[in-house]
């Protein structure tokens, strides 16, 4: 090999290992610092998407109030609409009873206009007081109310074979005629005559169509039958209104004496019969209505003190 091969070599050899000097060398601190940042990124991205989860939870618990309030104000808009109706209603009965204070007379209202009336004032809701504002001060107040809307009115006392006594009110409806009514505690219709019990019903069970309550009360299962009264406010329909109330009564004790023995494997009953049966009762205790009052005793006297 001659010299200048040789060192061509020797060059070459020199070259090599001067190779890998020459490529950037990364300490490990700068490998530490490079990996600390890149941690300290991961960490923001990782926050980044939390608070992007917590803001769509935001958005949807927003959405969801949003929603909630929209159901609230379309509830609000349909109570507005609601109360609009009974002021614009209020308004004109009060424009009414205006015009019937500039009328020299009271006058007598038609037992539409009566009923109406009752509904309306809360005489009945006033407290009771022994003493201070008994069935005097009910009768009193309602009697001076009426006569504020322009209605004839009758203060009334009864008494009874027990010497006691009971105050209420009598108004002459120009087409069912004199209707007493009893305002203590609740708007009901009186029934009076000589020498028979006192009874009144709820106002809103007098009715001139109602359900007949005919056969055995123990049987009360099948289609219902209505009948009519020609005078809702006469005696012998207080007498007949008593008449259901019992039936409904027996019914009801027959219903859950059957009700047991059914559930005890009696089979006198089908299913169908005592559905039809509960069903029947219900619609029977809607029909009667609520016994508020308690008959009071014989009538012996009526005083009737008009306007």
């Amino acid at each position: 090999m001659t010299k200048k091969a040789i060192l061509g070599a020797s060059i070459l050899l020199v070259l090599l290992f001067c190779l890998p000097s020459c490529a950037p060398v990364v300490s490990q601190e700068e490998y530490d610092a490079l990996q600390s940042r890149l941690d300290s990124a991961q960490g923001e991205i990782d926050a980044l998407k939390a608070d992007l989860a917590a803001l769509q939870d935001n958005y949807e618990n927003l959405q969801a109030d949003y929603e909630g309030l929209q159901a609230n104000y379309d509830s609000l808009q349909d109570d507005y609409e609601s109360l609009r109706a009974d002021y614009d209603s209020l308004q004109a009965d009060y424009e009414g009873s205006l015009e019937r204070l500039k009328q020299s007379e009271l006058e007598n209202p038609t037992w539409s206009e009566l009923k109406k009336f009752l509904e309306r004032d809360d005489t009945d809701t006033l407290p009771y007081v022994e003493g201070s504002f008994d069935c005097s001060g009910f009768a009193i107040t309602l009697r001076d109310r009426a006569w504020r809307y322009g209605m004839r009115c009758a203060y009334v006392e009864v008494g009874f074979s027990k010497k006691e006594g009971h105050a209420l009110n009598a108004f002459e409806t120009t087409d069912e005629g004199l209707i007493y009514v009893d305002n203590t505690q609740a708007d009901q219709i009186a029934y009076i005559e000589m020498g028979k019990t006192y009874g009144v019903i709820l106002l809103d069970a007098v009715k001139s169509e109602y359900i007949a309550c005919n056969g055995s009360p123990d049987r009360f299962w099948g289609s219902l039958d209505y009948t009519t009264h020609s005078n809702p406010f006469s005696y012998d329909y207080y007498v007949d209104y008593q008449r259901r109330v019992q039936f409904y009564e027996e019914s009801m004790v027959a219903y859950n004496v059957a009700v047991k023995e059914f559930n005890s494997g009696s089979r006198e009953w089908t299913l169908s019969q005592l559905e039809s049966w509960r069903e029947n009762l219900e619609e029977l205790e809607e029909d009667i209505g609520s016994i508020y009052y308690e008959p009071a005793g014989t009538v012996e006297s009526v005083e009737v003190y008009w306007d």
